[in-house]
């Protein structure tokens, strides 16, 4: 894979998540807006499950092993 093509390959991975970004962060506000959702509860939610998922092997990881 050339130079070029990596480079533009991270360039579309990272304008992908750009845009999972914001449709995170606009479900988060209508959930906020109806009265379900706190952003505290919603940052202490995603707190817990990357605590939690640091006790576990991933699928990916174990594909992925060296």
């Amino acid at each position: 894979m050339s130079k070029s093509s990596k480079k533009n390959l991270l360039k579309e991975i990272a304008q992908e998540l750009d845009v999972f970004d914001e449709m995170l962060s606009a479900l988060v506000e209508l959930l906020e807006d109806k009265g379900i959702l706190t952003q505290k509860e919603w940052e202490d939610r995603i707190k817990s499950r990357i605590e939690a998922k640091k006790r576990k092997k991933t699928y990916r990881e174990i594909q992925f092993q060296e």
